[in-house]
């Protein structure tokens, strides 16, 4: 097997993981003030092992050269973009 086929069979396995953690924390997400049916010992591996599954798949995106260093933002977050006035002046001429 190639790299680039380990590579993708990788992503997708990765990619497999973090949705089937995400779905189960998702469905078994309980009301406040009930009990929930995970021990905190079993939530706290989803979360270690979610973790591990983001810094595996940001070790690959650096070494493809695909990692950008974007953030989410979401939509009620004031944004702030500052642009340097020689930036502006270089577009202007």
């Amino acid at each position: 097997m190639s790299k680039d086929n380990s590579n993708d069979f990788e992503i997708r396995l990765l990619g497999a993981m973090r949705k089937t953690l995400i779905a189960v924390a998702k469905d078994t997400m309980t009301k406040p003030g009930l009990r929930h049916p995970l021990t905190t010992n079993t939530q706290k591996m989803i979360t270690d092992c979610l973790d591990l599954i983001s810094s595996r798949q940001l070790d690959i995106e650096k070494a493809m050269g695909n990692h950008t260093e974007m953030k989410p933002v979401f939509t009620d977050e004031q944004t702030v973009q500052s642009v340097s006035l020689d930036d502006l002046k270089k577009t202007l001429n």
